[in-house]
């Protein structure tokens, strides 16, 4: 009667299972700036007392756009009440923030911590079409 070769441990198969889902992992992972690997569009917002530049970005209907946003002076916010986003923006540090619009038509976006006359000149307007 032959004998059956003998079966590795349950172990080493497990071990390889791991190695595989960690080597995919690296692929999918952040970049080094740790921030998620941007959609087809990403577009680079400076804010600061003088106003956000680009103060106008443009999109499409269910497409995704990556905002990296930056402060050039002091803590600001960036927020569109169309699209329920409020993001804090300090020196030093990028903030992402991804939209992808659902809608077509021009939302403005503005410095939730400013008033006054600061407050008008730290505006700006995405304008998404279809």
């Amino acid at each position: 009667m032959a004998t059956a070769a003998p079966r590795p441990p349950r172990g080493r198969w497990l071990l390889l299972g791991l190695a595989c889902l960690s080597v995919a992992g690296v692929r999918s992972s952040p970049g080094a700036d740790g921030l998620a690997p941007p959609p087809e569009k990403t577009i680079e917002v400076s804010a600061s007392r003088s106003g956000f530049t680009p103060s106008l970005i443009n999109g499409r209907k269910g497409e995704a756009v990556h905002l990296r946003l930056t402060s050039r002076d002091q803590e600001h916010c960036f927020a569109i009440e169309a699209f329920r986003i409020e993001k804090r923006v300090v020196p030093g540090r990028t903030t992402a923030v991804d939209i992808t619009p659902d809608r077509a038509g021009t939302f403005p976006f503005y410095c939730c911590l400013e008033s006054g006359a600061a407050a008008d000149t730290e505006r700006g307007r995405m304008v998404v079409s279809e």
